[in-house]
C-alpha cells in the first residue's frame, strides 16, 4: 500500500516502477551498479554542477568502472540553473546518462526538468532526477518530465527517514538486478536487498496518509492524487 500511495505521489499509475529503500544515496548506488552493465569504455555521463553528492559520487565511481567519460554541466550565475544552450553543447551520441537535480539546495535554482530530459533523451540518453530537495514544495508528475528515474526523499516531507525512486518500467525490467537467489524477478521486489524496513514503510505510509486527511479536512475532494495536488 505504501508503494502504491508514492506512485499516486509521484504521478505515475504503476506501482511496479517504485522502488523504497534505505535513502536516496543508497539507491542511487544500487541503481548505478546495475546500469553499470549498459555502458562500454568511452560511453559519456553528463553531472550538472548543482548536484548533491548523492547524485554524483555513484555516477563517477560508475565511469570510473567503466572507463567512460565524465562531463560537467555548468548552471548559469544569473538565473542559478542550468540552461539548454549549457546542455546542449554537451551532448553527442555517446551521451549515456544525465545526472540532473531538479532543485538545488546549492543555489535555490530550480531546473527546466522536463525541457533538459527531451533534449537528454533525444541523443539516446537516460535521464536520473534528484528531486529530494523539490519533493517537499511541488507535487512531482514523472510521467509530464518524462525522466527515466526520479529520486527523493520522505524524510524531506514529514516522513521516515527513507530514500524512493521512480524508474520507468522497461528501464527496471531491463536492468541486471543484485538480488537474493530467492528473491522474485517481479517488480518492485526485484531490487530488494533483505528484509526491509517494515516500521519506517508504515510510517511513510501514515504520512501520505496525513496528507489526504489534511486535505480533506479542508474541503477538498477526489482521488488521492487529487488531494496530494490539494
Amino acid at each position: 500500500e505504501a508503494v502504491a500511495a508514492m506512485a499516486d505521489f509521484l504521478g505515475t499509475g504503476d506501482p511496479g516502477e517504485v522502488i523504497i529503500g534505505p535513502n536516496m544515496t543508497t539507491l542511487t548506488y544500487q541503481l548505478s551498479r546495475s546500469l553499470a552493465h549498459e555502458f562500454a569504455p568511452g560511453d559519456e555521463i553528463i553531472i550538472s554542477r548543482m548536484e548533491h553528492e548523492g547524485n554524483v559520487s555513484p555516477w563517477l565511481q560508475m565511469a570510473e568502472d567503466n572507463q567512460m567519460v565524465v562531463k560537467w554541466l555548468e548552471f548559469d550565475r544569473e538565473t542559478w540553473r542550468v540552461e539548454p544552450a549549457a546542455l546542449e553543447a554537451l551532448l553527442t551520441p555517446r551521451t549515456r546518462v544525465l545526472a540532473l537535480n531538479y532543485a538545488s539546495n546549492l543555489t535555490g535554482g530550480v531546473n527546466d526538468v522536463k525541457t533538459l530530459t527531451a533534449m537528454a533523451q533525444a541523443t539516446g540518453a537516460m535521464v536520473y532526477v534528484d528531486a529530494v530537495q523539490f519533493a517537499s514544495h511541488r507535487l512531482i508528475d514523472v510521467v509530464d518530465l518524462g525522466c527515466d528515474f526520479l529520486a527523493c526523499s520522505p524524510y524531506k516531507f514529514y516522513g521516515p527517514h527513507l530514500g524512493v525512486v521512480f524508474g520507468k518500467r522497461a528501464r527496471l525490467e531491463a536492468l541486471h538486478a543484485y538480488k537474493l537467489r530467492c528473491a522474485t524477478n517481479d517488480l518492485p521486489l526485484r531490487f530488494s536487498l533483505g528484509t526491509p524496513a517494515f516500521e519506517l514503510i508504515a510510517g511513510l505510509l501514515g504520512t501520505l496518509g496525513y496528507f489526504t486527511w489534511l486535505a480533506t479536512s479542508i474541503g477538498e475532494n477526489g482521488d488521492r492524487r487529487s488531494l496530494f495536488r490539494a
